[in-house]
């Protein structure tokens, strides 16, 4: 009987670092999305600036 709860506990605790790592990782993406288009917009303004 212990062994089917903790068998149980560790497959939520699984699932919820599996939720927050995925949850994680968009963050992430997104961010590095974020700035990559920040750059390409800052390059591209400084150029017709300068031209």
């Amino acid at each position: 009987m212990q062994f089917i709860f903790k068998s149980i506990k560790n497959m939520f605790l699984d699932l919820i670092s599996m939720i927050r790592g995925f949850t994680y990782g968009f963050l992430m993406v997104g961010l590095f999305i974020l700035v990559v288009g920040t750059l390409i917009y800052g390059i591209l303004y400084l150029k017709n600036i300068v031209l």
